[in-house]
């Protein structure tokens, strides 16, 4: 067995340890690493098994007979329609949800470390001694790289406001649905970056949490053209008194937005969770820009993120 197959199946049994995965999701899994060589029919049986099990779970009904996702008192709309939404959903779920479903939404250092070495890209908060990035009640919370509103619907159920971009038309729709199912969910349909601009966003055919205004897509490539704006501009125009926290996921478009961002990080110092995994010099040259903006951040990293605050 391959030693990447060997290292899947270690952080697999962590996180199905974790979250109390039933055997046959567990056994369905682990035939498809061992025979995926041979046959794609192991594949599929994993895929059907484990989102059997992950709707059973997750996927709840209202007295209009609406179904939907609720992940502890975070609504998304029931993209079990689409069944690639359905996927990318069940990946973001490792990082956006494990934390507050499974750990009481605790993201002390020890428990967010742990995960880091088991889930898809990492939890968005982190608390140590003296440094605490996570959502609070009645923060302002800026959304970049919204998706289908998976964040800010965590961040609605702490009792936060949230600006949430998505620039991508089909994308916006979704986000909008969520919205319209947790409260101080504001929706913008336009992308984060260093100046206001018109560009065209490659979007995946496979997977809409990886539409990027840098990587083009190995399936084919189709493109929309999308508006941008800074998030500097974004506050200044819409007379935002505070922003407290930051989440930007937006597939190796992050340095632009931050770049974009320079007065609000100065001003009112925010909380950030950043993604830094896109491209290979992304943790030096974000933690850069975040200090050239506002030297008084503390920058800590992890395996695909990285977590500032003043503190």
């Amino acid at each position: 067995m391959k030693s990447n197959e060997m290292n899947s199946i270690k952080k697999s049994f962590k996180f199905f340890r974790i979250t109390r995965t039933p055997l046959r999701v567990m056994f369905a899994y682990y035939m498809h690493i061992v025979a995926n060589r041979i046959s794609g029919f192991f594949w599929k049986s994993y895929v059907r098994t484990h989102f059997k099990y992950f709707k059973k779970k997750w996927l709840k009904e209202n007295s209009c007979g609406e179904s939907y996702f609720d992940f502890n008192g975070a609504r998304l709309p029931d993209v079990s329609v689409d069944n690639k939404l359905l996927i990318a959903l069940s990946w973001m779920f490792q990082d956006v949800f494990l934390i507050p479903c499974y750990y009481k939404d605790n993201h002390a250092k020890t428990i967010v470390d742990f995960l880091d070495t088991c889930t898809h890209e990492g939890a968005y908060g982190y608390v140590d001694e003296e440094f605490d990035v996570t959502v609070k009640k009645n923060d302002v919370v800026i959304d970049a790289g919204a998706w289908i509103g998976d964040f800010s619907a965590y961040a609605s159920s702490k009792g936060a406001v949230t600006y949430a971009f998505e620039p991508v038309e089909e994308t916006f729709t979704w986000l909008c649905k969520t919205a319209n199912m947790n409260k101080g969910i504001h929706p913008v349909k336009k992308g984060l970056g260093s100046s206001e601009n018109v560009l065209n966003i490659y979007k995946s055919k496979e997977d809409s949490g990886s539409n990027s205004l840098v990587f083009k897509h190995d399936e084919g490539t189709l493109v929309e053209e999308i508006s941008i704006t800074t998030l500097d501009k974004f506050v200044e125009e819409n007379k935002l008194e505070r922003v407290d926290f930051i989440k930007a996921d937006i597939e190796g478009a992050e340095r632009d937005f931050l770049k974009g961002a320079a007065n609000t990080l100065m001003e009112f110092a925010p909380k950030l969770a950043i993604c830094t995994y896109h491209l290979p010099d992304d943790p030096e040259v974000l933690e850069t820009i975040i200090l050239e903006a506002n030297p008084k951040y503390k920058v800590i990293h992890l395996r695909h993120k990285l977590f500032a605050a003043v503190v």
